[in-house]
């Protein structure tokens, strides 16, 4: 490992600091969870393709991030295979 100079050495934060700030962070965020989780279990109507359902309101959130997070996953994809494509392209027209 290389040495660091003294100035290079007060600019970073020590690991344990690091550490602790993660786990703090983490902490709050279960806190936040949990407390959401407390409030929202109502039911609440809602209606599928083929009838109604009447989920606790949490699970509808917690549905509806799946889908946004697998959407943007796949949106993601295809625009990276596309940039890509476009890439090669130019590439094969400027040689």
């Amino acid at each position: 490992m290389a040495d660091l100079g003294p100035q290079e050495q007060d600019e970073a934060p020590p690991r344990d600091l690091r550490r602790t700030t993660r786990i703090v962070g983490a902490l709050v965020v279960l806190a936040l969870v949990i407390v959401f989780v407390v409030q929202n279990t109502q039911t609440v109507p809602v209606h599928y393709f083929t009838g109604t359902g009447h989920p606790r309101f949490i699970w509808v959130v917690v549905g509806c991030l799946l889908v946004g997070v697998v959407a943007g996953m796949i949106l993601g994809r295809m625009r990276r295979r596309r940039s890509a494509r476009r890439r090669r392209l130019a590439h094969r027209h400027d040689g």
